[in-house]
């Protein structure tokens, strides 16, 4: 390695396949894989990355990215590792590493009698995913329960911002461009009985709408405000609709399902062909869920 990125060979594979990292398995190489121990790990990385104009990403659970067969000419970092999956209470405040499961997050505060979170309980992924990407459902955004979190800035600096400082919208967060590391949850005390109850029935319905994992599945299309995505997709006419190795789900109207040999050109056309079945049908135009690396 004649790169600068040398010193982290113990936490560092050049070329490596993104696919088995997603959901959809799907995808090229990255240049770097970096799987730092610990925040400092990361922060020397970034740095390095920063100083040597490498790009880098980062990839949660991976249930919302899409990686092209092209890959990814850069650094991706994976917190992956315990120095990211911690989970700590201080009175109401629930704080964890934002490579934390989101489900083992929801479950340790509902266990804890601490509630906010546990609409959240079906939602695949980690907890920085789903905050960059304001995860929720009918009851609520995540961003509504979060009280501040450190990230890294893309020069390797530590600092921390408050809820407002996020900048929260539907679905999105103004966290791109910088390494979410922690976030702090600011929660209600309830009684733990209660809570595991509508985290149960929050659960099952959930599992009504979507596929049981780990198939290749990946929810397509964020619902636009006043919609349901499966309910457009179903007025259209475009359940079940082939491209490829690709199709939409029949049972579960807003998730597609990759077979072998699919291809992100076969999702992407499948994904502007629904887009455009919709907009035809209904005149709504969705916004795709996936994140196209």
């Amino acid at each position: 390695m004649a790169h600068q990125l040398s010193q982290f060979s113990s936490i560092l594979r050049e070329n490596e396949s993104l696919a088995p990292f997603t959901w959809l398995q799907i995808g090229g190489p990255t240049r770097f894989l970096v799987e730092p121990n610990t925040v400092d790990e990361a922060s020397e990385v970034l740095s390095v990355c920063h100083q040597q104009s490498i790009p880098v990403r980062l990839l949660g659970g991976g249930s919302n990215v899409l990686v092209r067969e092209a890959g990814f000419a850069g650094a991706t970092m994976l917190l992956s590792g315990p120095g990211f999956s911690h989970i700590s209470q201080s009175g109401t405040l629930l704080t964890c590493g934002a490579g934390a499961k989101l489900s083992h997050v929801v479950g340790h505060a509902v266990g804890l009698g601490l509630g906010g979170l546990e609409h959240l309980i079906a939602i695949p992924g980690t907890v920085g995913g789903a905050v960059r990407g304001n995860s929720g459902s009918d009851e609520g955004d995540i961003s509504q329960s979060i009280h501040s979190a450190k990230i890294l800035s893309k020069d390797g600096q530590i600092r921390t911002v408050t809820r407002n400082e996020m900048a929260f919208t539907h679905r999105a967060s103004g966290l791109d461009g910088v390494a979410l590391i922690e976030v702090t949850f600011s929660l209600m005390e309830s009684d733990p009985e209660v809570l595991t109850k509508r985290q149960q029935t929050f659960w099952i319905l959930k599992r009504r709408a979507q596929p049981s994992f780990p198939e290749r599945a990946a929810l397509a299309f964020v619902d636009p405000v006043g919609h349901k995505a499966a309910e457009l997709i179903h007025q259209a006419g475009m359940l079940g609709t082939v491209e490829g190795a690709v199709r939409m789900s029949t049972s579960y109207p807003n998730y597609l399902i990759a077979s072998s040999g699919a291809t992100s050109g076969q999702v992407l056309t499948l994904l502007d062909r629904v887009k455009q079945g919709v907009h035809d049908r209904s005149g709504v135009q969705l916004q795709q869920y996936l994140q196209i690396w």
